[in-house]
């Protein structure tokens, strides 16, 4: 199982990364996607491409995800569960953001609901925290990131906010999270 879990988790880490990369060069120039060449149907060139460069790194995440669970020598069950499940809640996700009209109360129900989340972490690992303020920094800077990229993604359905300004602050604050966390495992495992 653990040379199946490496492939699976390299596919899904390749994916991810090519993909990612990709995303950073302009998809209209990859995909030959312009005003000029809009697809007809999901099944032409330029449509499969761009729909490929949108979902494939999440999918390559939770490829890799599913491939470290297999390395791991999980239960079959336990794996299962997470790559249908979490493909399962992914493709749904995907499909209903569709249709899905914007709904400002949903904003605030989001945004309570992560809040909760967060403030139930902190004082369900308190002890945990004050020995590793690390993983704290990381839940505190991914949660702010959270805030700010609802900030922005609100921000076409309000004109009075404007547009046009860059969201380099939210990619800092998920690399901090990542800083963080991968810090806070590294205490661990120094300690274990």
């Amino acid at each position: 199982m653990n040379k199946l879990g490496k492939v699976v988790f390299g596919v899904g880490v390749f994916l991810a990364v090519a993909m990612g990369v990709v995303v950073s060069i302009d998809p209209g120039y990859f995909c030959h996607l312009d005003a000029e060449n809009l697809p007809t149907t999901i099944w032409s060139y330029p449509a499969l491409c761009f729909v490929s460069w949108a979902f494939s790194v999440p999918l390559g995440f939770i490829i890799a995800a599913t491939g470290l669970l297999i390395y791991a020598n999980a239960k079959l069950k336990t794996i299962l569960l997470f790559a249908l499940g979490t493909m399962g809640v992914y493709i749904f996700i995907s499909f209903a953001n569709g249709p899905m009209p914007h709904v400002p109360v949903l904003f605030g129900i989001y945004g309570t609901l992560i809040m909760a989340f967060y403030f139930l972490i902190l004082w369900q690992n308190a002890d945990r925290f004050k020995e590793n303020a690390y993983k704290l920094a990381g839940y505190t800077f991914l949660v702010t990131g959270f805030w700010f990229t609802c900030g922005l993604a609100s921000r076409q359905y309000q004109p009075v906010l404007g547009s046009g300004e860059s969201p380099i602050d939210i990619s800092t604050y998920f690399v901090l999270s990542m800083l963080f966390f991968w810090l806070s495992e590294r205490t661990h495992s120094k300690l274990s």
